[in-house]
This record gives C-alpha cells, sequence and structure tokens, in this order.
C-alpha cells in the first residue's frame, strides 16, 4: 500500500507554546460540533493534498483529478463548519483560503512537479489544522494584555486581531507566543499525538497560556507584537518580568555608554589615530586573493587586492547611507549578488564591509584611507567606534596615493595598535582577560 504523507505543522519549535491535552475551557455544545466536523475535514483536505502530489509524481492524470475533487470538497466543508461556530477562527480560514488559492492547480489534470505552488502544497497542508486547535483554544473569551507599564486590559486576541483586519491592515497574524516557525510531520504523528486519547477538537490547547497577535500596518512596516495571557495572573508576571528585563536592559545600555567613551577616550590617546566624525556610511567590498603564505597557525592566507565602493548609481562613486541598518542590507545583497567588478577565484574570498563616509562632496578619488573600528566589550557592530590613521602630530587623516602603499602598513598597525589599546593580539584585555575587543582596518577610498 502507497504511503501517503502530508506536511502537518504539528512540530511547533516554540517557548510555553503546547497545544497537547485537553481543553482549558469548554466551548458551547454547537461551537464543538461544527469544530470537530471542521478538523475532521481539514485532516480529509491534507490527505488530499498528499494524493494530488502523489499522483503528480507518478503522472497519474486520473489520480490528480480525483485528489483535486476531493481537495476542494473537503475545503469547502471545511469552511462552512467554521463559519458556523459563534466565533470566526480567522486563522484557520484564512489558512484554507490560502490552499484553495495557491498555484494553479489542474482540475483535469496533474500540475508540473517543478511548479513552486505545487511543491508548496506539502507545507501548507497541515497549517489550518494547528490554526484551527489555537483558535479553538482561544475561543471567545477574554484574555489578558499589558497595555502600559503597570495596566492590564482584558480582549480577545481574535477579536482584535480581526479588528486590525477590518483596519485593512497588510499583515495579521495570530499564533502561539514566541512560536519561531512550524516544520513538515509525517500525518499519522498528528493524528497520533491527539488521538491517543479523544479524538475531539477538545484535545487542544490545555498548554497554551499565552499567544501574540503579530501585525504590520502597512507591507514595508516593521512586525509588532502584542501578547495576551490566559489568565490575570500570567500578564502579571510577565508585566513583572519585562520590568525587570527592561532595568537591566536599561543597566546595560548605560555600561555600555560609559565602555564606548572610555574606547573613545583611548582611541583618541593613541597618537597615530584620529578620531573619524563622520555621519554616515558606505560599503565597501574586496578580494582576498589566496596566497602561498602561511599564518602562524600553519593554515591559509589571503591578501586584499583594492578596495572598492559600492554603488546602486552609475554617476556616483558610492551610495551613502544614513545608517548601519541599511548598509548591513544593501551589504546581504551583494553577498548574495556579487558586484560584477570582482572576479573570485576558486579559494579566494569575497569580503564586504560598512565603514563611515561623508556625504559626497566630490567624484575624483585622491587615494586611500586607513580606517580603524573597534568593537568594544559586549558591544554589537552597530555600537563600533572609528578612527583613522594619521602622521603623528598631525590634525588630519593620512592619505596614501595607492591602495599598496595603505596596505602594505596594516601589518605594521594590527602588530603595533593592541598594545598601545592595552590589549594582547587576540583583542582580549590584559587588565581582564575575560573581556575582549574587535579590531580591525581597512584601506577604502577617498575623493
Amino acid at each position: 500500500m502507497r504511503k501517503l504523507c502530508y506536511a502537518v505543522a504539528a512540530c511547533i519549535l516554540a517557548v510555553g507554546a503546547g497545544l497537547g491535552m485537553g481543553a482549558y475551557a469548554a466551548q458551547s455544545t454547537n461551537d464543538e460540533v461544527f469544530a470537530n466536523a471542521a478538523l475532521r475535514s481539514l485532516h480529509d483536505l491534507a490527505r488530499a493534498v498528499a494524493q494530488y502530489e502523489q499522483a503528480t509524481m507518478d503522472g497519474d492524470q486520473l489520480g490528480c483529478h480525483d485528489a483535486y475533487t476531493s481537495m476542494q470538497k473537503a475545503a469547502h466543508v471545511a469552511l462552512t463548519d467554521m463559519h458556523s461556530m459563534s466565533f470566526a477562527p480567522a486563522d484557520a480560514i484564512e489558512d484554507v483560503s490560502i490552499l484553495l488559492r495557491v498555484g494553479q492547480l489542474e482540475q483535469n489534470g496533474c500540475s508540473d512537479s517543478d511548479d513552486i505552488a505545487t511543491r508548496s502544497l506539502l507545507m501548507m497542508a497541515g497549517q489550518p489544522i494547528m490554526a484551527l486547535r489555537y483558535d479553538y483554544s482561544i475561543g471567545d473569551r477574554d484574555w489578558y494584555t499589558i497595555i502600559s507599564r503597570g495596566t492590564i486590559n482584558h480582549q480577545n486576541p481574535l477579536q482584535y486581531a480581526d479588528s486590525l483586519r477590518d483596519k485593512s491592515y497588510s499583515w495579521v497574524s495570530v499564533r502561539p507566543k514566541d512560536m519561531v516557525f512550524m516544520v513538515e510531520s509525517d500525518w499519522k504523528a498528528e493524528l497520533a499525538s491527539y488521538e491517543v486519547n479523544d479524538p475531539s477538537i477538545e484535545n487542544s490547547g490545555s498548554n497554551l497560556k499565552a499567544v501574540e497577535v503579530d501585525y504590520r500596518k502597512r507591507s514595508n512596516d516593521r512586525t509588532t507584537v502584542v501578547y495576551f495571557y490566559r489568565t490575570k495572573e500570567a500578564a502579571q508576571v510577565a508585566m513583572r518580568t519585562a520590568s525587570r528585563q527592561a532595568q537591566a536592559g536599561a543597566k546595560a545600555d548605560a555600561e555600555l555608554r560609559a565602555s564606548k567613551a572610555e574606547w573613545k577616550k583611548k582611541l583618541a590617546s593613541v597618537p597615530y589615530m584620529i578620531e573619524d566624525h563622520d555621519a554616515g556610511f558606505k560599503l565597501v567590498y574586496d578580494v582576498c586573493r589566496v596566497t602561498s603564505k602561511k599564518s602562524l597557525t600553519g593554515g591559509g592566507t589571503c591578501a586584499d587586492e583594492g578596495s572598492h565602493d559600492w554603488s546602486n548609481n552609475p554617476s556616483a562613486p558610492y551610495h551613502w547611507f544614513s545608517d548601519m541598518q541599511s548598509c548591513e542590507d544593501a551589504q546581504l545583497g551583494i553577498a548574495n549578488k556579487k558586484p560584477g567588478d570582482v572576479n573570485i577565484d576558486r579559494g579566494d574570498a569575497f569580503v564586504s564591509t560598512c565603514v563611515p563616509a561623508p556625504k559626497l562632496s566630490g567624484h575624483v578619488m585622491t587615494g586611500y584611507e586607513m580606517v580603524f573600528t573597534v568593537i568594544a566589550p559586549g558591544a554589537a557592530e552597530d555600537d563600533a567606534i572609528y578612527a583613522e590613521l594619521r602622521q603623528i602630530g598631525s590634525g588630519v587623516p593620512t592619505v596614501f596615493t595607492t591602495f599598496k602603499a595603505c596596505y602594505d602598513v596594516v601589518d605594521t598597525i594590527y602588530h603595533k595598535a593592541p598594545k598601545d589599546l592595552g590589549v594582547d593580539k587576540d583583542g582580549h584585555l590584559l587588565s581582564d582577560k575575560t573581556k575582549s575587543i574587535e579590531l580591525t582596518a581597512n584601506c577604502v577610498r577617498v575623493y
């Protein structure tokens, strides 16, 4: 007998977001009847998806037709039952609707097995099942949410999500709190996990203590998350935890600011460094060519062959970013699609970084400057401190006429700078080996 599997979203990577065991509080009898009927239809839908995929792989045109008919029938029966409930399990309804809309499935034959939409069916087939389970567990009762520091309000998560949809928000989703993603699983595992004692919809969600409503008002907005808790006590615990975390975060921020100020003073005290005051960033990249030299550990080494500035405008030597995040977004883009002005051979490395840069004041390159990047202990790249190489006693950065002239000084600086900054060759503080900094030097174009 052919084994049929579909991708039920039964394995959830989450913190405190279980969906097993008996219902937390029973819904109305009619809701239970309709939900149970919908649940059975959703399992039928997932089986039909598995049959369609298998028939597509086998080139079984009649099998595809039969499976397609079964999918349509099961989906519409499930939708009818869910719409008959006293509260709409909106996420489950939306998941079924998406499943019906996905791709251009052939009603009287098989779709192209290489079609992305066809392949996505296996992953999507089980999502309505899990959505119905946690929507049912939420029900029409009020949950508790923190609306401001020290204030807890009560509201139904599904109704709150519907209110956002009524305002035409770009994207709204209800899910167990901190759920990261769902992965594929054999449909029999889903059935076994919920039908050992009771095959009904009531076998859902007693461990669902908190849910989140995620939304974006516009498609390009960042996701906003609102948490809801089943009990007021759980909301109060979450509020106290958030308060402690906020206090710890404020303390860490203060310590980081003090650390950055200290390291700025250290950089200013090094006679061959001058603080960089540029307000924005540019993206630089180059190829590190493999060399015959060996590292201290016996491994291979490479050497930078030049420095390039990234620009999305042919008439501008580089694109200026007002913030680090925008620059890093562009950096990710060139990591996936390398610029056309570099050739990368086997063993070579493509490297890129964001460095401080002024808004363009000219288009003629005048040479290269060495830019130092220091990331203080406990800081992230966004908190980096920057300086430039200068001649001792000079008030301006040193400008090299060629990249080679600048790059030839890098090794000397890497040997000298750690000692002057009070760290060892690996960046560990001489005064506290448990802390370390990151120090890099890049030769970049100036105009």
